[in-house]
């Protein structure tokens, strides 16, 4: 028996004993190549559900608009278990409302390639679940590419990153789309939309450009787990998980803390150490 029919079989168990209203995952692909993701209600729709690489979205992202209909299960792999993890750290998710089927990640194909964030993925089996579907998958050896231009992005002076940060987010046209596909972007009025103060100009020139991202970068540090959903969702192909990456690094480096890979570890920015680095206010 495959990881998919293991998957509908456990997804159909749990919908006939009425453990969850509720299994989110992925159906069939499309002809786009890309699995929708299903949310099946009866043990029925259950049979739809697939686990391949064309399961692209992270399913955290839908957790939050069905918080209040009971006892939901979800299909996490490594993104989406981080961001759950993310989501209960936060106090948006109670655990107890959640049946996680942890299942490991081979990667998200795209247009015949491995997506970028999988290309470079560390954690692709989930780190918190209730039952794992199958067997862990082996964590990928990273893209020689991606690695060596990351590296020679930060060996560029800051005159020379700034030059380059610029160049590309002058291509956003601010559709935030980035912003609605990320699981662990979830205020209810973001700053770009607030009108009372209004504290970001609507225009797509490159200085709201670079506010906008900045800030998110900013509310996102520590918190982002670098499932590459944003850089799919981009519409101009603005390279966005080089960017992620660079401040999820930084973060590890000075704080110790991976995004959503521990319960029990608070979000490296929500809290304060004395003996935190903090030489840029020297």
């Amino acid at each position: 028996m495959d990881r998919s029919e293991k998957l509908r079989q456990r997804a159909r168990e749990l919908l006939e004993k009425k453990e969850v209203v509720m299994v989110i995952g992925f159906g069939p692909p499309s002809d786009s190549g890309i699995s929708p993701v299903l949310f099946a209600t009866t043990p029925e729709e259950a049979e739809n559900l697939t686990a391949s690489t064309s399961c692209a979205q992270n399913l955290a992202n839908y957790l939050l608009k069905v918080r209040d209909r009971g006892r939901v299960a979800v299909v996490a792999r490594g993104c989406d278990a981080r961001s759950i993890t993310v989501l209960l750290q936060e106090n948006q998710l109670k655990r107890e409302n959640l049946h996680i089927l942890g299942i490991g990640c081979e990667g998200v194909i795209e247009n015949g390639r491995k997506s970028t964030a999988c290309a470079v993925c560390r954690h692709p089996n989930p780190t918190i679940y209730d039952e794992l579907i199958g067997e862990p998958v082996p964590a990928p050896e990273p893209d020689p590419e991606i690695l060596k231009a990351d590296q020679e992005f930060e060996q560029l002076s800051p005159d020379e990153r700034w030059e380059r940060l610029s160049a590309e987010l002058d291509r956003c046209i601010r559709c935030y789309a980035c912003r609605q596909v990320c699981p662990n972007c979830y205020c209810p009025v973001c700053f770009v939309d607030a009108s009372m103060p209004q504290l970001l100009g609507r225009t797509h020139n490159l200085s709201d450009n670079m506010v906008y991202h900045i800030i998110r970068a900013l509310h996102m540090a520590g918190r982002c787990v670098e499932c590459g959903a944003c850089h799919r969702a981009c519409p101009v192909g603005i390279d966005l998980m080089r960017f992620n990456r660079r401040v999820a690094k930084t973060v590890r480096e000075r704080f110790g803390c991976d995004a959503g890979t521990d319960l029990n570890q608070a979000p490296a920015l929500t809290g304060f150490k004395p003996d935190d680095p903090q030489e840029f206010i020297q």
